[in-house]
């Protein structure tokens, strides 16, 4: 099985990942029908929001996971009251589909152990099949389930 080791990410590091992030996640949204300009708008809200002092907004947890001295994706977790939520998680493009998913999220699971949480949870757009069937085979469930409709 493959392993990973979870390095945390420096101020210097985050700065990049995040534009990548935020842009891969307006992506996301704009795969749900929305315009790219209103996904890249909502997407920048979303992380303003949720990330208002950026690196340093207390409880949140950057790591780029490695094999080796490769890197092969990255972890976003926020931790509250014993639990850890996991904004985003992703495998470096040119190393997908070799585990390094699962690995990265068993990674996350020791990680949470070490620090005495007792719950992870997560969000997954129902079109990205690949992670709903990995998470579904590490044991997450569904706990809740956004509905739409266009008008």
């Amino acid at each position: 099985m493959t392993d990973v080791r979870l390095e945390p990410m420096t101020e210097d590091q985050y700065k990049p990942w995040r534009a990548e992030a935020e842009a891969h996640y307006a992506q996301s949204v704009a795969a749900l029908g929305q315009s790219a300009e209103d996904a890249a708008r909502d997407a920048a809200d979303t992380y303003a929001q949720l990330l208002p002092d950026e690196f340093a907004t207390p409880d949140h947890h950057f790591w780029y996971a490695y094999d080796g001295d490769h890197r092969v994706g990255f972890l976003w977790v926020k931790v509250t009251r014993g639990t850890a939520f996991i904004y985003n998680v992703a495998v470096e493009p040119e190393v997908r589909r070799q585990g390094y998913g699962r690995a990265i999220m068993l990674a996350a699971e020791r990680w949470c152990h070490d620090n005495a949480l007792t719950r992870i949870g997560l969000r997954v757009f129902t079109h990205n099949t690949g992670a709903r069937a990995l998470y579904e085979q590490l044991g997450f469930t569904e706990t809740a389930r956004n509905m739409a409709k266009d008008l």
